[in-house]
């Protein structure tokens, strides 16, 4: 099967592209103009691509000519949405829209959207089911609602992704628990004061190790029903406070805490919890203990230090 992820160059991405290789597919990835390809070994080839621009779009879906496609490119981040809500929406919405409009008839469109679209749920009407009506409230939110709106107006195939929070090996420190990870890192590394910085940590998340979600993915592509939407998620969340102690408690640094405004959102979801019923229908389900997947997240950024690079 000849396979285009974009945005493989990324954080899920590049687990994705792992798993499509060790399945034996001919992959195509893309990865943002100027910036170098990562080396995960196989035969991968890489092709730029800017999701502003038509002709870069069109280029991309030319070179690839795609059966399958996994819209993984995108403006990841909440709290970068609020100092750029128009761009967001041009990369996350118009982007979406722009790529399904230039795909080849036939091709089956895999669009990962995100739990922020449901905006704040009740505690008592959590987990969330798909069905739920969308309530964005921040900009990278309502470009994603935006998206999935444009990729199911497609004529071909699509499935629609909707990713809680994952985080595991390679995540870079725009994220908050990979953020975490990197500073017990260089406490324990560099033995700098044992000093925390973080933001909220009453948040409530569902959460999942990213390679459970790469696999989901690849059950969406084979096995969902077009047209639908499908929750990627664990079924239970995990406060921050605590992820942060067990990390704290794998660091070995004993570090203390301290709050940094700058790390407070403007706004927050208190709490969400997916319902992954519809998924897990397909038969799959997650593998990875969340202590193993922090384990590993904070390894990755120990390591990379050492190398002087970024997890």
């Amino acid at each position: 099967m000849r396979v285009l992820v974009t945005g493989g160059a990324g954080f899920a991405g590049t687990w994705l592209v792992r798993a499509l290789l060790a399945d034996g597919h001919t992959v195509v990835a893309t990865r943002q103009e100027g910036h170098p390809s990562p080396p995960l070994g196989g035969d991968v080839e890489w092709i730029p691509l800017d999701v502003t621009s038509d002709e870069s779009v069109e280029a991309a879906v030319g070179r690839a000519a795609p059966e399958q496609v996994y819209h993984l490119a995108g403006q990841a981040s909440v709290a970068g949405s609020f100092s750029d809500p128009l761009g967001t929406w041009n990369v996350n919405a118009t982007g979406t829209l722009r790529l399904a409009a230039a795909l080849p008839a036939g091709a089956r469109l895999l669009v990962v959207s995100s739990a922020e679209v449901y905006g704040v749920v009740p505690d008592n009407e959590q987990p969330i089911r798909e069905d739920r009506p969308l309530r964005p409230c921040n900009p990278y939110a309502a470009s994603k609602a935006a998206a999935e709106v444009a990729a199911l107006q497609a004529p071909g195939p699509v499935v629609v992704a909707r990713s809680f929070n994952h985080t595991g090996p390679g995540q870079d420190e725009r994220f908050a628990l990979a953020s975490f990870a990197r500073q017990l890192a260089q406490i324990r590394e560099g033995g700098g004061e044992p000093l925390l910085r973080v933001g909220n940590l009453s948040a409530r998340r569902d959460m999942l190790d990213v390679r459970d979600v790469s696999r989901a993915y690849v059950r969406l592509m084979n096995e969902g029903e077009a047209g639908q939407v499908y929750n990627v998620c664990s079924g239970h969340a995990v406060a921050m406070s605590d992820a942060v102690e067990q990390l704290i408690a794998l660091s070995g640094t004993g570090a203390r805490l301290e709050v940094d405004p700058a790390r407070v959102r403007p706004v927050d979801v208190p709490l969400l919890c997916g319902s992954g019923a519809r998924l897990r229908a397909l038969g799959w389900a997650p593998e990875i203990a969340f202590r193993d997947t922090l384990a590993e997240l904070l390894e990755s950024h120990v390591q990379a230090l050492r190398a002087g690079t970024v997890a």
